[in-house]
């Protein structure tokens, strides 16, 4: 950095110099000082554009790194991408929320109610006291055939027998629950995310292959141009050689297509934006055995079963005595006397119970229902393990043949190369033609392809295994 720096001042160091002895020792001559003076402003903005290009080839560095960085996909962001962003994840604060509101309306069923009533009415027929008359002027009471009023009344629970502290764990229950399938939902998006990225890693590991071959044809091709100027090499291998030039780059076309609709998926599931140009990164996954397997279906159903257990409990509540407060004061024509002929204020107190004594076995029967949906749930749980055990039979049996047809694919990769390389020098010497050279090196690229496939196969293997028995992919 300090050679740089002499650079740019070097130039406006010397015409200074120059431009001071001029002034101070030589006799004053304006033309000679005006060509030093821009001779120093030449030096000075030299010396700016160097700056300058300095800076902006700083700037073009960092954004370069800035966007390598960018361009490198990895399972673990589509992963969490997918947490944060589907929509399916929005699903669970919207349940938390309607959970709240329900245990709102639930709590105040314990605060009093109040109410207010109206009533008009008229009878054709009242009720008549015969009274004798006992002297001059009496008259029998009567009921105004007319009868209206206000009142407020009020009623409080005092005893429930547990039916509002029961429903409110229910629908705590019943959220966990919902919650719980929302978190199922997301494992196998999450799953369908791994088959997709490991899809776009095959298709692109598949065209650096096919592009490498189309490189070394490309200059097999050129290395035989030679030859066949010196008649050693038949002028018709060029067209073997340019027909495999164009059918492999038909191959690249093809795969860019595939890519990009893989990709696309990809960003799809993931929530984030994938351009063609990403790279994706090969994840790396440790390979251990654990006999404990607990997976998100596998907490849903201890959940359901919680929420039944939840139901019968509350189920049973609903028999139990329920001891009641009421009230009720208004204005009323007539009143409380139904004789006094006035609009009249009164209120009423007192207490109620009412205990459901005989249901005709409706609870009994309610109770039998959930203990057989929970019977169901049981032989889901069953059922899914068996599925499960399957799975993780089939992907322990996958993983061990990869490895093995993996050790074989390095020999077999090995041999063909050296073949590959021996046809290319008979190729140049004329002593085999252009067909027996790209059978061979046909061979060795699909020999390569098969390896690369089978690695990463095995690598999703293993993810496979961690995701079917519910272990974290990832360390945090």
């Amino acid at each position: 950095m300090s050679s740089i720096n002499q650079n740019i001042a070097e130039p406006f160091y010397n015409s200074t110099n120059e431009l001071l002895n001029y002034i101070f020792i030589r006799p004053f001559n304006h033309a000679i000082a005006h060509s030093f003076i821009h001779s120093i402003i030449q030096a000075f903005s030299h010396s700016l554009i160097v700056l300058l290009k300095l800076t902006l080839a700083l700037l073009l560095a960092l954004i370069s790194l800035k966007a390598e960085a960018q361009q490198t996909i990895t399972l673990q962001m589509c992963h969490e991408s997918a947490d944060s962003l589907y929509p399916l994840v929005f699903q669970k604060d919207k349940l938390a929320a309607i959970n709240t509101l329900e245990l709102k309306n639930l709590k105040s069923e314990y605060y009093p109610s109040l109410n207010l009533n109206m009533r008009f009415s008229y009878q054709s027929k009242v009720t008549e006291v015969p009274i004798p008359a006992a002297g001059i002027g009496m008259e029998s009471p009567t009921v105004p055939h007319e009868q209206y009023g206000a009142s407020v009344d009020l009623n409080q629970i005092l005893y429930d027998g547990g039916t509002i502290k029961n429903a409110k764990n229910v629908n705590l229950l019943k959220t966990k629950a919902e919650i719980q399938q929302v978190e199922v939902d997301m494992y196998r998006v999450k799953e369908q995310i791994t088959q997709v990225y490991f899809l776009c890693l095959i298709l692109q590991e598949n065209q650096k292959i096919i592009k490498l071959t189309h490189e070394n044809i490309t200059e097999q091709r050129s290395v035989i141009v030679s030859s066949v100027k010196n008649g050693v090499v038949n002028a018709s291998e060029l067209d073997n050689l340019d027909a495999e030039i164009l059918k492999l780059e038909q191959q690249i076309i093809d795969i860019n297509s595939q890519k990009k609709q893989a990709l696309k998926v990809l960003g799809k599931f993931s929530c984030i934006d994938i351009g063609f140009a990403n790279k994706i990164k090969t994840p790396t996954i440790e390979s251990h055995k654990n006999s404990t397997i607990f997976r998100p279906e596998h907490q849903l159903f201890v959940q359901q079963t919680e929420l039944l257990d939840a139901n019968i409990k509350l189920t049973g509540t609903q028999r139990l005595p329920k001891v009641m407060a009421f009230g009720s004061a208004g204005m009323g024509y007539p009143g409380l006397n139904i004789f006094s002929g006035e609009l009249q204020p009164y209120y009423i107190v007192g207490a109620q119970l009412k205990w459901n004594i005989w249901d005709w076995k409706q609870t009994r029967r309610s109770k039998e229902q959930l203990s057989l949906q929970k019977q169901i749930i049981t032989d889901n749980k069953n059922t899914y393990n068996k599925n499960l055990d399957i799975q993780l039979s089939d992907a322990e049996i996958k993983a061990e043949k990869l490895e093995q047809l993996i050790s074989k694919d390095i020999e077999i990769i090995n041999l063909r190369k050296k073949i590959t390389k021996r046809s290319a020098s008979q190729l140049k010497n004329g002593t085999i033609n252009s067909a027996d050279y790209l059978m061979d090196i046909n061979a060795e690229k699909q020999a390569l392809i098969n390896l690369q496939s089978r690695e990463i196969q095995l690598i999703q293997c293993k993810i496979d295994l961690h995701s079917l028995a519910g272990k974290p992919l990832f360390n945090n």
